[in-house]
């Protein structure tokens, strides 16, 4: 495993503040922080080298930069590092396979079991294979062949207009009135498409009956307002 793996699967590491306190009793705070820093770099890089030293350790006195140094040991590839740091990561390691490794066992136990029980649920007298039924069901373009089409809403000609109107009783005059209405709104009623124009024009009509039978009463009530006006001047 790569050292960039380790990086990502394990951001953090376990601090044992009695054992560090121990082990860093004789040293200064500037000594104590550096190697802070310094097991830091190594738990995220994976190892240090000399320049990480330089950096950290640069304005230290001699003697504090070798005890910082003292605390890791040289390996094979020519890095430093701090065994017990180390230690740790493979600590962390083992214990990501081992809970990877149980869940896997949990993973394969469930689905056996549920196998199991599925099987078990199972008729025993389930053939195993399913004989075609008599009956065959029709395929798909019968199935819509059969199905009633439904028609397509077609805005009406003046002309269609006019001869409903004739039909039901409304001026032919009220057919132009209708179709430039309804076709400036797209046809529309209320929210929806139209489905039925027969239906519209016979609200159409009820509205224009309703206009009809308030025309004589507007008209008296302005006659009243005109004699009024007359007999106050």
């Amino acid at each position: 495993m790569n050292e960039d793996k380790k990086t990502r699967k394990a951001p953090a590491f376990q601090f044992y503040a009695d054992d560090f306190l121990a082990g860093t009793i004789t040293m200064t705070n500037e000594e104590r922080g550096a190697y802070i820093a310094l097991l830091c770099i190594q738990w995220s890089k994976g190892s240090l080298t000399e320049n990480d030293f330089q950096r950290v350790c640069n304005g230290m006195p001699p003697h504090s930069q070798r005890i910082c140094q003292d605390k890791f040991q040289i390996d094979a590839d020519g890095n430093y590092r701090n065994k017990r740091l180390e230690a740790e990561r493979e600590k962390q390691d083992q214990y990501r396979k081992k809970q990877t490794d149980n869940a896997k066992k949990r993973w394969v136990g469930n689905a056996t079991a549920y196998a199991t029980a599925y099987a078990t649920a199972l008729p025993a007298h389930m053939p195993n294979v399913c004989s075609p039924s008599p009956s065959p069901s029709p395929n798909k373009e019968e199935s819509i062949a059969s199905e009633p089409q439904r028609s397509r809403f077609a805005p009406p000609t003046i002309k269609e207009v006019e001869d409903r109107c004739l039909e039901i009783g409304l001026p032919t005059s009220e057919a132009s009135k209708f179709v430039n209405y309804y076709e400036s709104k797209g046809w529309i009623v209320g929210r929806s498409k139209m489905k039925s124009w027969k239906a519209s024009l016979a609200g159409w009509k009820d509205r224009h009956n309703e206009r009809q039978q308030a025309l004589p009463i507007q008209s008296q009530s302005r006659q009243a307002l005109d004699q009024n006006i007359a007999n106050y001047l």
